[in-house]
């Protein structure tokens, strides 16, 4: 069914007017309103082939979707994929990070960072993945690593999970620990995360001397998640 414009309606419908009064009007000679009626059908033709050559370009560009994630699930994808991580078909990755814990006698609390220092007691990675039925109701095998300032590996951790159908908070069940953190391993670190595999994600972070700012911001944790599943579940609302 052809629907044309508002602005397309009105001119058609102004020219079919005319062209009705030109017709019926009894001095027009039938020569004149055969070529009214030949001149009307050339107008309408006019407006429905421009109609459908827009239709036909609209169809034809591209929608721009909005990037699914987080900023740094973006930007984890894109040195993965430069890193020869590929395209994944049926995985999304939503979100990446690193969870740091500290405990004192207030109990542990935990904190979602890109700084880390001998401060806290351990830092573990994370992933949220949506999974598409093509990679669903299965079992994959993970690998988490933290890459220091030398490219060596200073935490390696392989587990298997089962993923289901849409939203997979997924992280390893222990973490790297942090109190005894050496000077030559402070600066820029690595998240590697691996599904089957595949590097899914590549993200940066960084590792520095515990300061007086940071321990005045530590001490202050009366607000802060004491689950790790609490802290991945406010992580919900930080979408981009």
């Amino acid at each position: 069914m052809i629907r044309l414009h508002r602005r397309d309606r009105i001119w058609f419908a102004i020219v079919s007017i005319l062209a009705a009064i030109a017709v019926l009007a009894p001095e027009i000679a039938i020569g004149a309103r055969i070529g009214i009626i030949g001149l009307y059908a050339i107008i309408a033709g006019l407006v429905i082939f421009d109609f459908n050559a827009a239709s036909a370009l609209r169809r034809n560009i591209p929608k721009t979707e909005k990037p699914r994630g987080t900023l740094q699930a973006r930007e984890a994808l894109n040195r993965a994929a430069s890193s020869g991580g590929g395209d994944w078909v049926g995985l999304a990755l939503e979100d990446i990070g690193l969870i740091a814990s500290i405990r004192d006698e207030d109990g542990l609390t935990f904190e979602r960072t890109r700084n880390i220092s001998n401060e806290f007691d351990g830092a573990r990675p994370y992933i949220k993945v949506q999974v598409g039925a093509s990679m669903a109701e299965r079992r994959a095998r993970l690998r988490y690593e933290l890459i220091d300032p030398s490219g060596e590996a200073r935490f390696v951790h392989e587990e298997n999970a089962y993923l289901r159908l849409g939203e997979n908070t997924l992280h390893p069940d222990q973490h790297l620990p942090l109190g005894a953190l050496p000077s030559a391993q402070m600066g820029q670190w690595d998240i590697k995360v691996y599904i089957d595999g595949r590097l899914i994600g590549l993200l940066g972070f960084a590792a520095a001397p515990t300061d007086d700012e940071r321990l005045g911001r530590l001490s202050d944790r009366r607000d802060r998640p004491t689950s790790f599943e609490d802290l991945l579940r406010q992580g919900r609302g930080d979408r981009d």
